[in-house]
């Protein structure tokens, strides 16, 4: 009577999860070395994680304070400054527009310097501030193209461009802030890169010394007529054990930093976009756990099934004919 498929596959899972165990198990030092290893990888990979959204967090933070201020021309009629602020609001790029008149600026400058406005009005001076508006950018990476839509001539009669043109300082933090945010993407994706190869090559070395000291149990297993899926997938097992185990061991070494953080950091720093960044580490990873877990729980189990299939690969390949 022939067996049903189900039930060889689950006989096959059944014996590949029990070899992979004593595999672990005869060699406990190798195993507990190279869970460790891999957990200290996954764990420094989770504080460059961290520092990466503390970053974004710190310049989107600073990003916000950076507005455009654009000045309008002298003698502007009020028509054509609401008609600009209207065509302003429109632009996709722009968040907020805040019209501040000469008046309210120079009240705003009277009541910290409350000599200027004595001396203006001894003398009998104009107010000497020009009308302006605050620009905010759904994000600072739109300043410039802001800046830009800004210089169009058909703004020439409200928007004192010359000085705008002139006011380089806008558009070079601009620049400064995008690239250090491209710097820090850029350096985060290499150390992933760097992570993931090491990683794969550390479980690949440990399959591949449990192959050769388990020569003779593959060979005993190959004459009794075990096919090589069955040989395969104890080791196949074992780097996925090996993965998950040490992923497992860094979230909670990962985890009680962070609480650690949380308890003794956050009552001493002061500073403010300091403070945006760490917050945004511990809320991404007290409200994105289990996300983050899921995606390091794939990837790790992808990285122990790779590097264990090319090593058993390689053995049977060298070793034994197909």
């Amino acid at each position: 009577m022939r067996e049903n498929p189900l039930k060889l596959q689950l006989t096959w899972l059944r014996r590949a999860l029990k070899n992979a165990w004593h595999s672990l198990l005869r060699n406990k030092i190798l195993s507990v070395a190279t869970i460790l290893i891999i957990a200290l990888m996954l764990f420094v990979f989770n504080l460059v994680l961290a520092m990466s959204y503390a970053s974004d967090s710190v310049i989107a933070n600073v990003g916000s304070k950076l507005d455009i201020s654009v000045e309008m021309q002298r003698g502007v009629e009020n028509y054509s400054v609401q008609t600009f602020i209207k065509d302003l609001k429109m632009h996709p790029n722009v968040k907020e527009v805040v019209y501040i008149s000469k008046t309210d600026a120079l009240a705003r400058f009277g009541s910290k310097y409350p000599n200027v406005i004595s001396f203006l009005e001894h003398h009998s001076l104009e107010n000497p501030l020009p009308d302006t508006v605050r620009v905010v950018s759904t994000d600072v990476s739109d300043n410039n193209l802001v800046i830009e839509f800004l210089e169009n001539p058909r703004f020439a009669n409200v928007v004192n461009q010359e000085k705008l043109i002139k006011d380089v300082e806008q558009k070079d933090r601009n620049a400064k802030i995008l690239s250090i945010t491209l710097s820090i993407k850029r350096l985060s994706l290499w150390l992933i890169v760097i992570f993931a190869l090491v990683g794969l090559m550390i479980i690949f070395n440990s399959i591949n010394i449990n192959i050769h000291s388990h020569e003779k149990e593959i060979n005993v297993m190959k004459l009794v007529g075990a096919n090589y899926n069955f040989i395969r997938g104890g080791f196949l097992f074992e780097g996925v054990g090996f993965a998950v185990t040490a992923l497992v061991i860094s979230l909670i070494f990962s985890r009680l930093i962070l609480a650690y953080l949380a308890r003794n950091l956050v009552a001493v720093i002061t500073n403010e976009t300091l403070m945006a960044g760490l917050n945004s580490v511990l809320l991404h990873f007290e409200d994105n756990f289990w996300t983050t877990f899921g995606w390091q729980l794939l990837a790790t189990v992808i990285a122990g099934l790779l590097s264990s299939y090319l090593a058993i690969e390689l053995y049977l390949r060298k070793h034994h004919s197909f």
